[in-house]
């Protein structure tokens, strides 16, 4: 059951789950889901998170061995780029989805940052502009670190979070009169 406002301005209790007036609003937007379902958006974005660091991570290693006159590792680093943007993009799916489940929007703010520049970094690899592409590169990849440890560090859970900055709610009894009263 939950309190309601009637369009005339009444107030009630009504079940929303059963509710077919329709001059009755149930009050604020939904829930944003069960516990289960903030706990699995983020254990997805660990997971992507994850997979992303771990392809940016391989690129040098497939551009140092093109460098040290390995021809055939170009194409490696190409397949890599393609799978490391790929990846960020699932990322950034999955961003939307904690922004929209959990309420925190970072987590996308940050990877759609990351997602941009490695666009641009894509595009400046593919026409040869290596005076971009490798600081491009070595930011991206220290950002995506930063992200990584963001994201195993934190918690989905509200509490979880509250306890470890330190905004534990305190209740305090009623004040009672001195008895002079």
């Amino acid at each position: 059951m939950a309190t309601a406002i009637t369009k005339s301005g009444q107030v009630g209790v009504v079940d929303p789950d059963h509710s077919t007036d329709p001059g009755v609003d149930p009050g604020p937007g939904p829930d944003p889901g069960p516990v289960f379902g903030r706990k699995l958006a983020w254990r997805l974005l660990r997971i992507a998170v994850s997979v992303h660091t771990v392809a940016i991570f391989g690129q040098p290693a497939f551009a140092g061995v093109y460098l040290s006159g390995d021809y055939d590792a170009l194409r490696w680093h190409e397949l890599g780029a393609d799978i490391t943007t790929t990846v960020g993009c699932v990322q950034l799916i999955v961003a939307v989805v904690v922004w929209v489940r959990l309420r925190r929007p970072w987590p996308f703010a940050a990877t759609s940052t990351l997602v941009a520049a490695e666009t641009v970094q894509y595009v400046a690899g593919m026409r040869g502009a290596l005076w971009l592409h490798l600081p491009l590169g070595v930011i991206t990849i220290a950002a995506l670190t930063v992200v990584f440890i963001a994201v195993w560090r934190r918690s989905p859970s509200p509490r979880a979070r509250a306890a470890r900055d330190g905004n534990r709610t305190v209740t305090r009894p009623a004040e009672q009169g001195d008895g002079n009263g």
